[in-house]
């Protein structure tokens, strides 16, 4: 009886080791995918403005002193259209021929600060485009 009884034991270890490795498997897998698919580039449109002035500085009136103050030492940030969300740029050269415009950045958010792939000029009258909620 024992015997029997040490085999069935034996086959359920199996049984759930088997299991337990597939899981993991599949749980790597996954977090795989999410890194991968949360590297990709996004789109938001916006202003460049500079950090003393942030969202105050989201307009065409404010051209000449977000280069007077990012000339004086300020960085450059971006400032969302949707929600003025204003975030620091990570590679400001990116950026600087666009200072004081409307602009449509790609790029990833890394640490709290935007890393500008791309930019495109948008009209100087600004919108009401993509905003930056899921980047708190």
């Amino acid at each position: 009886m024992a015997f029997f009884v040490r085999l069935a034991f034996t086959r359920f270890e199996k049984e759930i080791n088997v299991k337990t490795k597939v899981l993991v498997v599949i749980g790597l897998y996954l977090c795989c995918m999410t890194v991968f698919a949360g590297a990709k580039d996004k789109t938001w449109d916006g202003w460049i403005s500079d950090s003393k002035c942030g969202a105050k500085g989201a307009s065409a009136d404010h051209e000449a002193c977000a280069k007077k103050c990012i000339g004086a030492g300020e960085k450059p940030v971006f400032v969302t259209d949707k929600d003025q969300k204003v975030v620091p740029i990570s590679n400001p050269e990116a950026v600087q021929d666009q200072i004081g415009h409307h602009v449509q950045v790609s790029g990833e958010l890394k640490d709290g600060s935007l890393h500008v792939a791309n930019v495109k000029m948008l009209s100087q009258k600004g919108g009401t485009g993509s905003g930056m909620g899921d980047m708190h």
